[in-house]
């Protein structure tokens, strides 16, 4: 049964209820509608990669060696990926779409203390927009680490 119908349905068995119950079915209707539309607004896409396995010993992820480091990735994600040290157990892998427009992928800042794109700034603790017109964060990917061997999945992490 497709949408429609659902509502459909569902106002005409409230339309045999009492006047009052029937207002407020409709309303409550009329509201779950809004609420799917501006939550369909503001879903974000999401990439579909094969689990990305990662040797930390290798000299290419040098950087990832101290807390703070990162390292670009361009095999995963939709835009790629920035796959960010917080401490010596702990990963972060941020997608490098923006997270406002189709705009030019994130980078880090040549600083190295932020990422920045669409015309804004973005933390690297958790990947919410710290100044310009971005409001909401940047996707993050699962990330799991057994020795030296680090997993990056298509799974969202939270």
């Amino acid at each position: 049964m497709n949408m429609e119908s659902k509502l459909a349905s569902s106002f005409s068995f409230q339309a045999s209820s009492s006047r009052n119950s029937a207002k407020l079915s409709i309303t409550g209707g009329f509201m779950f509608l809004a609420v799917m539309i501006f939550s369909a607004h503001d879903t974000q896409a999401q990439a579909s990669f094969a689990p990305i396995n990662i040797n930390l010993t290798y000299p290419q992820y040098q950087r990832l060696k101290l807390d703070g480091g990162y390292h670009y990735i361009d095999d995963g994600g939709m835009q790629g990926i920035i796959l960010y040290r917080q401490d010596e157990n702990t990963y972060i892998a941020y997608e490098r779409l923006c997270s406002l427009d189709d705009e030019p992928p994130v980078s880090v800042d040549g600083s190295g203390l932020f990422m920045k794109g669409c015309n804004s700034t973005y933390s690297f603790s958790d990947g919410y927009p710290t100044g310009g017109p971005a409001t909401r964060p940047l996707m993050k990917y699962r990330t799991s680490l057994t020795g030296n061997t680090l997993v990056i999945t298509d799974e969202m992490a939270f």
